[in-house]
């Protein structure tokens, strides 16, 4: 495991350079080395060829000196010997009989005793003369200056080919890499800030920057809804806990009296119901895979809910109404509904002292409509955390929600709608 994580930890973008610079170094080398081996066998040809045509270049002179000498042979340069007679071949000349006429004839090329021979004929006091010129391929070779520059000529192509290859593929990298660098010290930086990348950066690095903005975003969020979430459960769920407890304590005190017992044990069930709502959105708000499922719809009626019951306390200066639409259908559960209406509810009226409040529902719309103060800068944060819960099941669930003031009237309005209605 340690040694994995060491070579892991090596592929950093330095590492990642150099490794591919050295890849393209032998590919320099090998390709010079390619053009090494061609350019040698170039070397090698063009030698044979002008073996080849230095040695056609002496046929007239062959001829000549037989018009004057008439001898079976002749040494007609330091290199070429010219033969008038068959018979008297050299046994290695002999063994390659017969040769093709006017043409050069290449025995044992590349080696040590290697020969060409250009055969011909000529007519001298009325008799056809057979003339057969040899050179041996190894006597005229280029020196060792030619090799040398064939050397050079390759060892400078390498350095060159190296050279430009490195830095040609350390620009590139460096231009490549550079948003990659950049976004890593970003996110190795304890500021929280939007990742950001230079306009050149190539389309896949802003996607990936793009979605990392997303993440961090979402991360936030999710961040402030575990938040969220931890504080709504407290102040949910520590008012019907104290009430259980409370209660069953003064169970104990009256275990004679009956009534007493009762109205404790009526307490205990309603908080109990109370938190098994409670329980059941925040579930709803807690598995996000749940909440962006349609659920299925169904009928609401008046007689399934009491605005007196979900009211924490009631004023007796406000008057509480209800309307339903004949044959409204939500497509949230009555759990849901029944959260929606008690936290909607008690915000109006913590501002509303007087008056009416009035709740409306429909299969398109659902209203709470209220004679308070209103909204302003001084309690518009202090509407609180019911509604932030509000907010969150109308998103599961593709509704909005707004709570805006009463057009021409005091008064607040919490409006719910449906979305792709």
């Amino acid at each position: 495991m340690i040694a994995r994580n060491n070579k892991i930890a090596a592929n950093n973008i330095a590492t990642v350079k150099k490794r591919l610079v050295r890849t393209f170094a032998k590919i320099a080398i090998s390709a010079s080395f390619v053009v090494f081996l061609v350019f040698s066998l170039r070397l090698v040809v063009q030698e044979d060829n002008q073996i080849a045509h230095h040695l056609m270049s002496f046929e007239s002179i062959a001829r000549q000196y037989y018009q004057v000498e008439q001898n079976d042979s002749a040494q007609i340069s330091p290199h070429i010997t010219a033969y008038y007679n068959p018979a008297l071949l050299p046994k290695i000349m002999k063994a390659e009989l017969p040769y093709k006429k006017n043409q050069i004839t290449k025995v044992k090329a590349y080696s040590e005793e290697g020969f060409m021979v250009f055969h011909s004929d000529f007519s001298f006091n009325g008799k056809v003369i057979p003339m057969y010129l040899m050179v041996n391929t190894r006597t005229l070779e280029f020196g060792d200056d030619n090799w040398v520059v064939v050397l050079a000529v390759s060892g400078l192509l390498i350095v060159f080919l190296v050279s430009i290859l490195s830095l040609s593929i350390k620009r590139m990298f460096d231009e490549l890499m550079a948003p990659v660098t950049e976004l890593t010290q970003q996110l190795s930086s304890e500021k929280e800030s939007e990742f950001l990348v230079s306009d050149d950066s190539i389309d896949e690095i802003k996607h990936l920057t793009n979605h990392l903005n997303i993440y961090s975003q979402m991360k936030e969020r999710v961040a402030k809804q575990e938040l969220m979430f931890a504080k709504y459960a407290s102040h949910e769920l520590k008012t019907p806990i104290a009430i259980i407890s409370g209660a069953a304590n003064l169970q104990a005190l009256k275990e004679d009296d009956a009534a007493f017992q009762a109205k404790q044990r009526k307490r205990i069930i309603d908080a109990a119901g109370n938190m098994q709502t409670t329980v059941e959105v925040l579930l709803n708000i807690v598995k996000k895979e749940n909440m962006t499922a349609n659920s299925d719809s169904w009928h609401v009626q008046e007689n399934q809910i009491s605005l007196d019951k979900l009211c924490k306390y009631s004023e007796t200066n406000i008057d509480m109404q209800l309307v339903v639409d004949p044959n409204t259908r939500l497509n949230f559960p009555h759990s849901v509904l029944t959260m929606i209406l008690k936290n909607l509810l008690n915000n109006s009226i913590r501002f509303t002292k007087h008056g009416y409040i009035k709740v409306h529902i429909s299969s398109e719309q659902i209203s709470v409509k209220d004679t308070g103060i209103g909204l302003s800068d001084s309690n518009e944060i202090d509407h609180g955390l019911g509604l932030l819960i509000v907010r969150r099941l109308c998103a599961a669930y593709d509704w909005s929600f707004e709570l805006k003031n009463v057009e021409s009237a005091e008064g607040c309005l919490a409006l719910m709608q449906k979305l792709n209605s």
